[in-house]
C-alpha cells in the first residue's frame, strides 16, 4: 500500500462500511421508520443493548412484535433472511480482499448483534476471508467506544502488531479520531466512489 507501507494489519468496520444494507429489510419499506427509531435511535436503549450482547435478537423480535403488529416468529425469520441476502460494499471488499493476498493481516471488528456471528458470518463466509473477527456482542456489555474491541484483535495477534503499524476503514469519525490518537491511521468510510479516489490519489 503506496501511501501507508508501514502497515502491517488492516482493521475494517461492518456496518456502514464493509456494508451498508438494512438488517431488516425483508418486513418491506412500510416497517422501515418503525423498527429505525425503536431499534436503531441514538436513544435507543434497546440497540445498545442488542448491540452489547446483553438481549438476543429473539427478544428484539419479540418487542417489535406489538410495535409492528407482526409475530416474533415472522420478524426473526425475516431478519434471518435479511441478513443471509445483504450485499456490500464492493470496493471496501475489493480492497480487503487484496490487502490479505497482499499479507497483510485482516480483522473484521464491528459494534454488532449476536444475528452477526449467527446468520451474516456463515452465510457470507466471513470467517474464510478475515483472519479475526471481533463483534461487540461477545463482550456482552454497552462499550462507549469500538476501543476494546481493537486491543482484542491486537492481544490475538504477535506483538509485533499495534495500533502504529495498523489501518482502520471505519464510517464514524469519532472511531477513526480515536483510533488516530491512539497512534494509528485511519480513513473514514462514506461512499465506494469517494473511497477509491482516495485510494487511487
Amino acid at each position: 500500500m503506496k501511501k501507508y507501507p508501514d502497515i502491517r494489519a488492516v482493521i475494517i468496520d461492518f456496518g456502514f462500511t464493509l456494508s451498508s444494507d438494512y438488517y431488516f429489510r425483508e418486513l418491506g419499506p412500510q416497517y422501515t421508520d418503525r423498527i429505525a427509531q425503536f431499534v436503531f435511535s441514538r436513544d435507543s436503549e434497546i440497540g445498545r443493548r442488542w448491540m452489547g450482547g446483553l438481549i438476543s435478537s429473539h427478544e428484539v423480535s419479540e418487542r417489535l412484535s406489538d410495535c409492528l403488529g407482526l409475530s416474533a416468529n415472522e420478524i426473526q425469520s425475516a431478519l434471518a433472511r435479511g441478513c443471509s441476502r445483504m450485499s456490500f460494499n464492493q470496493s471496501v471488499w475489493n480492497f480487503a480482499r487484496t490487502q490479505r493476498a497482499d499479507g497483510r493481516n485482516l480483522a473484521l471488528v464491528t459494534g454488532n448483534a449476536d444475528i452477526f456471528r449467527e446468520v451474516i458470518v456463515p452465510s457470507h463466509g466471513l470467517d474464510r476471508e478475515f483472519d479475526s473477527l471481533v463483534s461487540s456482542s461477545n463482550f456482552r456489555v454497552e462499550l462507549p467506544s469500538k476501543q476494546p474491541l481493537w486491543d482484542a484483535v491486537f492481544d490475538a495477534l504477535r506483538p509485533e502488531f499495534g495500533y502504529a503499524n495498523s489501518l482502520l476503514i471505519e464510517d464514524t469519525r469519532r472511531e477513526v479520531e480515536l483510533f488516530r490518537d491512539l497512534g494509528g491511521s485511519a480513513y473514514q468510510y462514506r461512499t465506494d466512489q469517494e473511497f477509491d479516489d482516495w485510494l487511487n490519489s
